[in-house]
């Protein structure tokens, strides 16, 4: 047999299903894959004969042998479907792969059907054609790999049909299939691909608030009631569990309930469904989207909501409820508690400090039981304790409140001691408690053990050796009963040598200041200090345990001086902190036209601003006024100066002023503020509140300024106009109000001017010039 055109290799299983995909439930199914068991193809030319697994390749349609014979075949391939038997089929497919094409421009329309069962079929006798499957669907090349066709109807009607295998017919149209250049070949090896959903499972694991299901109904309390089960879709899908709910003695009050689940395990909690004194039956059952599992065991329950109704009793011979301290940190201690006459009391929760976390069961129902409680602590302490019924419900709770005494041990150290020096401290056990040994730990450091003498005490040697380390001692016994006691100790009396410092008290900026260090640790030859955290300076000490040192302030107020020592051995001292006030350097302002914070003279009055030094040995000063350029003026022989200044402003002034000394230093600057008087003279027109085109105001100017000898106004931003005073310092001008367009504002201002053709601050009025007239404000500004 020829070909025109040949494909090798095996269909890309991956895709098969991806032309069905798209119609298919949104959730998880089981998809599988089912080889051809076997295949076949038939032949006109040999009419009787069935070629069944054959080597090679199967041909479908019309071909021309070597020897001009025409042939016309088709094949069948044949699936095992048994695993689908009790499933619902969601889609299928059947896919194979071109091996040869007698024409590529030819349309493809190979076609696969549903046949009959078909061992060994032959051309004489085909079996019957029964569900054309759609397709085909295949990519665009050609020969096409993994050439596909939707068979999901046809596999159903199969399966419906009960067949354990379920054969498929590969064949050309009828108008098609004499026609050679329709004729193609295909890889028998076909695959079958599946997908199907399974059931959820039969639940199992039964439970009721985690307690396994068994003959005996489980009884629940007053809490929350859980039903559990184990319950797995086999498909691995997210499903529905189903629980039905019903009294034992009336199975119609049967009640179902609905949660979702995923994965192994299921559970829904009941309690608000449930009766008191009452026993119920249920079951649960999985379902997904499309099948429902069956049903589960039946378990039982039983309700039990009424608790104890009286707290238990709760009494100790070791440690009672009255007076402070009994026992003691690692003393054993026996509590008995009661029923307090409740019959089915099954057993007690306790715990110190409200945490119920041990259980103790009754020595009998309604009986009693006692527990061994050792105190990990001292000080007062709660035992909290609940009866419980065999529901697991909790009465109300008793709290037994005592006092553990404390015990720990005694410590006895010198009373003082300078760090480097070793001291001894002696332990001691508490009462009649014993000690065999001792546990202590320095700062919260390791635990280290000591043991104790025949008398029961321990001595141990400390020597303190850093200035920064609290040596906070805590130790504790291990006391005749073998347990540890509660803690003693203390901190260590240590003199940590803090040196002493003289401080001068005529200190101030740019004067040298000589400071004397005292040390106070024995052994001391040397003294490390810094100025405001500043670099570390070290200095011996001298025969007599003092030193000196100079320190040069470059600015006034808080300074802060560290000082320690240091022995020979290399033990440092503590930190002696010194808080330094330091002087300014910074020159005295004065004026007394113009007194500090204070309001002055009238604005555009000369004021003279007097400069004293803080030190000698001043020779000039430089000072800035409202921050302008600094202008300095030469000191006097006694190391004074002065300037005038002019304030042309009733805003507040500033001046900064520095002193320079002989060697070329600068001083700090002194802050001098002051506020001049304003000078605006008070301005009065004829005019009422509002005012119209072409109107003549007047208006008149009293004297404020000091040596006043003219005024001036201006109308809006127009041209300044000057006014002469009068023998009494008057004013007097009039103005004409111009013309404009609607309604507008008009302002006036006004000031004064001295002979030295200084101009004060201004007053100024303003108006609405209109048909009606606005209110006339005048103030100075």
């Amino acid at each position: 047999m020829g070909s025109k055109v040949r494909a090798a290799g095996v269909f890309a299983v991956s895709t098969l299903l991806t032309a069905v995909v798209a119609a298919a439930p949104a959730a998880a199914s089981t998809i599988t894959e089912v080889a051809a068991g076997s295949w076949a193809y038939i032949d006109s030319a040999a009419p009787g004969t069935s070629f069944t697994n054959p080597a090679g390749d199967v041909p479908v349609g019309a071909h021309t042998y070597a020897n001009g014979v025409d042939h016309v075949s088709k094949a069948y391939l044949t699936f095992d479907i048994s695993a689908l038997r009790g499933h619902r089929l969601e889609r299928a497919g059947v896919a194979v792969d071109e091996t040869a094409v007698a024409d590529c421009t030819a349309t493809r329309a190979t076609e696969l059907w549903l046949t009959d069962p078909a061992k060994k079929p032959t051309w004489h006798s085909q079996p019957a054609e029964l569900v054309k499957a759609g397709g085909p669907i295949l990519d665009t090349s050609c020969p096409a790999r993994g050439v596909f066709w939707n068979a999901t109807t046809a596999l159903q009607n199969a399966l419906d049909a009960g067949r354990k295998t379920v054969t498929f017919a590969l064949r050309l149209p009828a108008d098609r299939q004499d026609d050679p250049k329709a004729g193609r070949s295909y890889n028998p090896h076909a695959t079958l691909s599946i997908g199907y959903n399974r059931a959820p499972l039969k639940p199992a694991q039964l439970t009721v608030n985690t307690h396994p299901c068994a003959a005996k109904p489980v009884v629940v309390g007053n809490g929350s009631t859980t039903l559990g089960a184990a319950l797995t879709d086999p498909d691995g899908d997210f499903g529905q569990a189903e629980w039905a709910l019903w009294p034992v003695d009336h199975p119609e009050q049967r009640i179902t309930l609905q949660n979702s689940f995923y994965g192994d395990g299921v559970s829904m909690n009941v309690q608000g469904r449930l009766a008191d004194a009452t026993t119920y039956a249920w079951q649960v059952r999985g379902s997904d989207r499309t099948d429902t599992g069956p049903w589960s065991a039946v378990c039982k329950l039983t309700t039990d909501f009424a608790g104890p109704d009286k707290p238990p009793v709760v009494t100790s011979p070791d440690y009672s409820d009255v007076g402070l301290g009994t026992g003691g940190t690692g003393v054993p201690g026996s509590f008995t508690f009661t029923a307090n006459g409740v019959p089915d009391v099954v057993g007690y929760y306790y715990g110190l400090f409200d945490t119920p976390g041990s259980y103790v069961p009754a020595t009998r129902k309604g009986g009693p039981a006692t527990v061994t409680i050792v105190p990990k602590q001292g000080g007062p302490q709660y035992l909290s304790v609940w009866s419980v019924d065999p529901a697991g419900t909790r009465s109300d709770r008793t709290d037994y409140r005592f006092w553990v005494a404390d015990n720990g041990p005694s410590m006895t150290c010198a009373d003082h001691a300078y760090l480097g020096e070793t001291q001894q401290c002696t332990f001691a056990p508490h009462g009649t408690d014993g000690a065999s040994e001792y546990v202590y730990t320095i700062d919260g450091g390791p635990e280290t053990t000591v043991p104790a003498g025949a008398d029961g005490t321990a001595t141990i040697d400390v020597t303190p050796t850093d200035a920064t380390q609290a040596y906070y001692l805590l130790v504790r016994a291990r006391m005749a009963n073998g347990n540890l006691s509660g803690s003693g100790g203390g901190q260590l009396p240590v003199d940590r040598g803090l040196p002493v410092v003289d401080v001068p008290t005529d200190t101030m900026v740019g004067k040298p200041v000589v400071f004397t260090l005292h040390a106070t640790l024995p052994g001391s030859v040397s003294f490390t200090y810094d100025w405001d955290y500043g670099e570390p300076v070290t200095v011996p000490a001298g025969p007599d345990g003092t030193a000196q040192i100079t320190i040069v302030p470059d600015s006034a107020y808080g300074h802060y001086l560290h000082v320690s020592s240091t022995t020979g051995a290399g033990i440092g001292s503590g930190t002696q902190e010194v808080d330094v006030q330091i002087g300014s350097n910074e020159p005295t302002v004065t004026s007394a036209e113009y007194p500090a914070g204070r309001q002055g003279a009238y604005v555009t009055t000369p004021g003279t601003f007097a400069f004293a030094p803080a030190l000698p040995g001043v020779v000039s000063y430089s000072y800035r006024y409202l921050g302008g350029a600094p202008v300095t003026v030469a000191a006097g022989p006694d190391g004074t100066a002065s300037t005038v200044l002019t304030p042309l402003t009733a805003n507040t002034q500033y001046l900064e002023v520095r002193s320079t000394f002989a060697d070329g230093t600068v001083s700090e600057a002194a802050y001098y503020s002051f506020f001049p008087r304003s000078a605006a003279p008070p301005l009065t027109c004829d005019a009422a509140a509002g005012l119209h085109p072409d109107q003549v105001v007047h208006c008149t100017l009293a004297p404020v300024q000091p040596g006043l000898a003219a005024y001036g106004y201006r109308i809006g931003n127009g041209t300044e106009v000057p006014v002469p005073a009068a023998a009494d310092g008057t004013g007097a001008f009039e103005f004409t109000v111009p013309a404009g367009d609607g309604r507008y504002y008009l302002s006036l201002t006004a000031w004064s001017v001295n002979a030295a053709g200084l101009r004060t601050d201004t007053s100024y009025t303003g108006y609405v010039v209109d048909a009606t007239s606005a209110a006339q404000v005048t103030k100075a500004v």
